[in-house]
């Protein structure tokens, strides 16, 4: 696509946000029965155990404990609990509990979810203030958006879109603002021994998950995007990737090079085929990554947001948006046809080798 034609995608892309919503499901859903647990997206972050294999998400979703916090939300006793059908062992709840995600009050004998839920109606109007802010956002980084995608493609490097716009604009800078409150202040500690921190549910599930490795190696930043197929690379492989190539952008070692250059990291010289941003593009990067978060903070900030969410501590209510903002960003770009998914997003079953080189690039860090 030449350069010429990148500006009316852009202002299609805005048009057509306006009157197509991002989440139309949630209008749908919020007029029938309400939706069961394993229909929401739970997300829990902060201090965890390097002793337990479990995570807060494998443990709401074991048996019906999602279903006994849903109905939690308002504080309930047992009695209360098997008046509305709920079946339930003590043990779940002492689980719960131990989890942090579950509170006895042993005043009126009364269980509460610890946990923020959003179901269909909150989820709706959250989402109509985060479509606002995208709106917002989008005009901000329309200029360097369309000079990052035609960049890619005069390197024939256009696939990479997606990852570089998700790992480092929408989720690297932001975790870095606010990581130390997320996941270093809180402790473990006796009465919770498994897990501290932040967590949510909100409907509906996503349609798919991406996760963000990022290894720094010297004046480098190796960025990997995962996928809902698991790499073939491995992780002690992409540790030894990172080492080898921040000596000198190729990679050297010829163990090594079989495996990347058959992922698409590399070509048959070892020179790196992934993108390489530095100079002005790392500035560029980091500019558009501060207007992300910028906006998420303003979101947070603004009295109707505080209102729905009900969010005491600020660096959590602009977590939780930065996991909305970002998530919607990435839907309003695919859908419009701005950008197209990895083909793991797609379908995982298409998926090859060569195509893991689409998930994986690296920016110079400005000195």
């Amino acid at each position: 696509m030449k350069k010429r034609h990148l500006l009316p995608i852009l202002i299609f892309i805005l048009a057509a946000s306006l009157f197509q919503p991002l989440f139309p499901q949630d209008s749908q859903k919020s007029k029938t029965a309400s939706p069961s647990f394993n229909e929401y997206q739970f997300v829990a972050r902060g201090k965890m155990s390097g002793q337990r294999r479990a995570r807060p998400d494998q443990i709401v979703r074991m048996d019906n404990n999602g279903e006994i916090l849903l109905a939690c939300i308002k504080p309930q006793t047992t009695d209360q609990l098997k008046a509305i059908g709920i079946i339930f062992f003590q043990s779940q709840l002492e689980l719960l509990i131990d989890w942090n995600l579950l509170v006895f009050n042993r005043k009126d004998n009364t269980y509460k979810t610890t946990i923020h839920i959003y179901g269909p109606e909150k989820a709706s109007a959250i989402r109509s203030h985060v479509h606002s802010a995208v709106l917002r956002l989008s005009s901000v980084l329309n200029t360097d958006l369309l000079s990052l995608k035609s960049f890619l493609e005069k390197t024939h490097q256009e696939k990479s879109l997606f990852s570089i716009l998700y790992a480092y604009i929408l989720h690297d800078y932001s975790m870095r603002q606010f990581g130390p409150e997320i996941y270093q202040k809180p402790q473990l500690t006796a009465d919770f021994p498994f897990w501290n921190g932040f967590a949510w549910a909100i409907y509906p599930i996503k349609k798919f998950n991406i996760g963000v490795t990022a290894l720094p190696a010297k004046d480098n930043k190796v960025f990997l995007v995962s996928s809902p197929a698991v790499s073939r690379l491995g992780f002690q492989q992409l540790l030894s990737f990172v080492k080898d190539v921040s000596v000198d952008d190729k990679v050297d070692d010829p163990e090594l090079f079989k495996t990347c250059s058959a992922f698409g990291l590399c070509d048959d010289q070892g020179e790196l085929t992934i993108p390489i941003l530095e100079g002005e593009w790392a500035t560029k990067l980091e500019n558009m990554a501060k207007q992300v978060y910028a906006q998420t903070v303003e979101l947070a900030e603004s009295l109707e947001m505080k209102e729905i969410l009900s969010i005491s501590t600020q660096a959590h209510a602009t977590m939780f948006l930065h996991y909305e903002l970002r998530y919607a960003v990435l839907t309003l770009l695919l859908e419009t046809g701005f950008m197209k998914a990895p083909i793991d997003f797609e379908n995982a079953d298409n998926n090859a080798p060569s195509d893991n080189g689409n998930l994986v690039f690296v920016v110079k860090q400005n000195k």
